[in-house]
């Protein structure tokens, strides 16, 4: 049971609506009429969640004590829990493997194999790209933004188009200052590990002040597109959904220590019901 908690089930389900994002926004852009390859995508999602795994178990043995993380709980570390992690990363890149010999899916394998490179240099020892102020949003942006999209979207076997590359980009700047904004009431613990995370060096509101900025980039990124006609224009009115997001942001700001993971759920949850409202009026038309 420890290994599923330090895997952190609640987070690992909020990464797949990447991948799921990713393959409807195939669909959506070419208006294909029935699902493509739902045994792949399955296989997809089934690689991710190895990743995920992998990449949580490593970054728990470096960290230690994490219970302030966003969707961890606290539990014990098992003895080989590094070998664990690589085990997870070895398996989804063979899964990956798979899907590539029966799909001929080269580019879901690519990303699966750069997910997996990328969550060694974000937790190895030698590396630990996750104390870096810079190093581990751009992981967490990379991986759990564009390489996931790309992933999902890959299996509709499309050609990519401008609007698919602004929605993926899009994404993954919200990711990047959600990586900002998690590590917020963290200073004590990355101060503690001798990490040199924004937080440490700049402060709690560095940090949120950052995840608003991409935030707001990423929502008015879609108005504007949405504006010009790249996007329906009904999707202009699911943007004032985000206020109750942007609420919970400015509570987040004025709260003191960076806050708690609880804000940072419920920013999370309001932004992703937003996007929901969006992906509806965008199918609708």
């Amino acid at each position: 049971m420890s290994l599923l908690a330090l895997a952190r089930p609640k987070g690992t389900a909020l990464l797949l609506v990447v991948p799921l994002t990713g393959y409807g926004f195939a669909h959506w852009d070419h208006e294909l009429a029935e699902p493509r390859r739902p045994v792949a995508l399955a296989l997809v999602l089934v690689t991710w969640v190895l990743l995920s795994a992998g990449s949580l178990w490593l970054n728990a043995a470096l960290d230690g004590d994490e219970r302030g993380a966003l969707f961890a709980t606290e539990a014990p570390r098992p003895k080989h829990l590094v070998a664990l992690g690589y085990g997870a990363l070895a398996f989804a890149c063979a899964c990956a493997l798979a899907l590539a010999l029966a799909y001929a899916l080269a580019l879901a394998l690519a990303c699966a194999l750069a997910c997996a490179a990328l969550a060694v240099l974000y937790s190895h020892p030698k590396t630990k790209w996750k104390a870096h102020a810079l190093l581990g949003p751009f992981v967490n942006g990379v991986g759990y933004g564009t390489l996931s999209w790309l992933a999902g979207w890959s299996v509709g076997g499309v050609a990519m188009s401008a609007r698919t590359a602004a929605a993926m980009m899009l994404m993954t700047t919200f990711v990047v200052g959600m990586a900002f904004a998690a590590q917020a009431y963290q200073r004590d613990d990355d101060t503690r590990r001798g990490y040199r995370t924004l937080v440490v060096t700049r402060g709690p509101a560095a940090c949120l002040r950052t995840a608003t900025i991409c935030a707001r980039v990423a929502i008015g990124g879609v108005a504007v597109l949405a504006a010009a006609g790249v996007y329906p224009r009904l999707v202009l009115a699911g943007v004032p959904v985000f206020v109750l997001a942007e609420l919970t942001m400015a509570r987040w700001r004025r709260a003191p220590d960076g806050g708690s993971p609880a804000l940072a759920v419920e920013f999370v949850t309001r932004m992703l019901a937003g996007g929901v409202v969006l992906v509806a009026l965008a199918v609708a038309c």
